[in-house]
């Protein structure tokens, strides 16, 4: 039964399959020639485009689903055909040959692959040329500027630019530079201390000048004469001997000083005269030391000074008491005395003044100074009145005293010498 089936199965569609094929028979004998001419174009213009047209796939299909294959593959080749001419183009408007390709069989996607990397690998050069023609000017710049400060250093380049790298160049230039600046500052410093050697040697020669003229100068301040420069053969032995000359004329003017200075003054001897308002004492002194010398023969004047004042005022005291008619009185006479004593005291101290002196250096290393000094005696009558004034034992006496024409002329004396 099932056998059965099987076989009328396969009676039905053995009759199918007859009844398609004298279908498609008929349909294809009504219009090959068309499509076989559309093939035919299609194919042409495929393989001219450098395709292999695709194969119909087996006899029961189509030429309808044939033909739209190769329009398809046509339509696919234009494009790439179209996208080639453009690449073609870039690379020509690049300054670039296409690569040519002779084996036809490359597929189209290889080629656009191959036109891409060829313009990228122009553009690289492109790019690359650019950058390379932007450095060779700034290489050149540079060199310009370089040969510039060559020029400036008054050297010329010594190195042929025209057939070596410009990177070496440059190079070579700077380091021709450097070698000029660096034998320009040895020369500059060698220069520089040959100048100064020569700058002190000038400075020696004037030193030894200037000495000479300053010794010379020195003995003829001495009142003596240089000896002649014609007498030696060099500069140094003349001014030792200049300086020797020195040396002597010192000594003979030193012992010359020396004797002048161990006379006494005549101001000295010829003291003035004391008067009743100026009192004159002189003092001198010998010492190692100058300005002990000094004090010393003030202080033999003081002594002196002291001497006349006492003298001086223990004389006018007598004579005030005895015109006073006080002469018994020995308390006041002791303060009298007293008084006197005070007065001649502070006239030691203070009031008196240098009149005249002389220092003068003497054998051995020592001084001797000579003094006169004055002293006002009008001040010691001053001073003599005011203790008178304020002592309470002469204050009974006084007006005793004040009314004497001793008394009297001490007060002349000192109205005098206050302007009153």
């Amino acid at each position: 039964m099932i056998t059965k089936n099987i076989l009328k199965l396969l009676i039905v569609i053995f009759s199918v399959f007859i009844l398609s094929i004298s279908s498609l028979n008929y349909s294809y004998a009504d219009n090959h020639l068309s499509k076989k001419e559309i093939i035919k174009e299609l194919k042409k213009e495929i393989t001219d485009l450098g395709g292999t047209p695709v194969k119909r796939k087996h006899l029961l299909s189509s030429l309808q689903k044939w033909i739209d294959e190769l329009k398809l593959q046509l339509e696919k080749l234009k494009k790439v055909e179209a996208l080639k001419a453009e690449l073609n183009k870039e690379l020509e408007d690049l300054g670039e040959t296409v690569e040519s390709k002779e084996n036809k069989e490359i597929e189209a996607d290889e080629q656009i692959i191959a036109l891409r990397k060829q313009i990228e690998e122009v553009k690289a050069k492109k790019k690359a040329a650019e950058e390379k023609k932007k450095k060779d000017a700034k290489i050149a710049v540079a060199i310009e500027m370089l040969k510039d400060e060559l020029a400036a250093l008054g050297e010329e380049p010594i190195i042929d630019t025209s057939d070596i790298d410009s990177d070496e160049d440059i190079k070579a230039l700077k380091k021709e530079i450097k070698d000029i600046k660096e034998k320009r500052k040895a020369e500059k410093a060698e220069a520089e201390k040959k100048e100064e050697e020569e700058k002190k040697a000038e400075e020696r020669k004037q030193t030894r000048l200037d000495a000479i003229e300053k010794v010379k100068k020195e003995i003829l301040f001495m009142g003596e004469t240089p000896m002649s420069e014609y007498e030696f053969t060099t500069e140094d032995e003349y001014i030792a001997a200049l300086r020797k000359q020195v040396e002597e004329v010192k000594k003979l003017k030193e012992a010359e000083e020396l004797k002048i200075n161990a006379e006494i003054p005549e101001w000295y001897v010829s003291m003035p005269a004391s008067s009743e308002t100026i009192m004159y004492a002189r003092g001198s002194a010998i010492s190692a030391d100058l300005d002990n010398s000094e004090q010393r023969a003030v202080e033999n004047a003081l002594i002196k000074l002291s001497t006349q004042m006492q003298n001086r005022i223990s004389s006018k005291t007598n004579l005030v008491i005895k015109e006073a008619g006080v002469d018994a009185d020995l308390t006041l006479k002791t303060e009298m005395q007293r008084i006197s004593n005070v007065v001649v005291k502070d006239a030691t101290i203070r009031g008196y003044k240098i009149f005249k002196t002389k220092m003068a250096a003497i054998a051995d290393g020592k001084y001797r100074t000579f003094v006169v000094i004055e002293f006002p005696v009008s001040l010691a009558y001053k001073n003599f009145i005011a203790e008178i004034d304020n002592s309470l034992s002469v204050k009974a006496e006084v007006n005793k005293l004040k009314n004497t024409d001793a008394f009297k002329e001490l007060e002349q004396y000192v109205a005098e010498f206050t302007g009153a």
